[in-house]
């Protein structure tokens, strides 16, 4: 078979046809430039960026209740808006702190998950501190004032006695009901281990009264039993 002179096989395509086709080929430049920039962006986002801060973070676990060291803590430097309100940025602000809660290895402390105590600071090493009812304390009385503790337990013969000698107040606070109400007023003391045995023991059982010391007063003891004492057998 022979074919016509000036005859072609390739068939022209309609206008409407090339039209579509130029529309798709754009659509899908745009669709592809769209893509690539979307990455791009999430890219960017999941990228640190932004000034870093320092900030204490856990060495390792630790335990609710735990007082902070040393080897409890390491420093690391993270995007600020990362960090924790109230981040922690030096160890040495966080020594000696306890923690709240549990804290796993690499989290970030904060003010938030530590707590400090107010008054175990105040005293020396053997020291303890006791807070009583006191039914009876000195007018005026500050945390400046040195005092003698005394307890009375009621009864047909009320019995006084020397139960702490010389303290130092940390802190006065009322009962619960107001200031200079009937039911006394809380006072916090810094004692040693004998002096909170029986404070605390003339707290439950008596009636507590505090005396304010003058330089180089001393008061001597009475020679009888505690009245809560346990008589020894014979």
């Amino acid at each position: 078979m022979q074919i016509p002179r000036g005859f072609s096989l390739r068939r022209k395509l309609p206008t409407s046809s090339k039209v579509f086709l130029a529309i798709a080929a754009a659509s899908a430049v745009a669709s592809f430039l769209l893509v690539r920039g979307g990455a791009a962006q999430a890219r960017g986002a999941g990228s640190p960026s932004g000034p870093t801060v320092q900030v204490v973070v856990a060495a390792r676990d630790i335990d609710a209740g735990t007082t902070l060291t040393a080897d409890d803590l390491r420093t690391l430097r993270m995007p600020g808006a990362y960090a924790p309100p109230g981040a922690i940025a030096t160890i040495e602000s966080a020594l000696g702190a306890v923690s709240g809660s549990v804290v796993t290895q690499g989290e970030p402390l904060s003010a938030a998950r530590l707590g400090r105590s107010a008054l175990a600071g105040q005293v020396a090493a053997g020291r303890l501190v006791v807070s009583a009812t006191f039914g009876s304390i000195p007018d005026g009385l500050t945390t400046a004032d040195r005092v003698d503790a005394f307890a009375t337990l009621g009864g047909a013969r009320p019995y006084t006695e020397l139960v702490g000698e010389d303290l130092r107040v940390l802190r006065i606070q009322p009962v619960a009901g107001g200031f200079g109400s009937d039911q006394g007023m809380v006072v916090t003391l810094d004692v040693d281990a004998d002096a909170a045995r029986q404070l605390l023991q003339a707290d439950a059982t008596g009636s507590l009264a505090l005396v304010a010391r003058g330089a180089g007063v001393s008061v001597t003891p009475s020679p009888s039993p505690a009245p809560w004492a346990v008589p020894t057998p014979g």
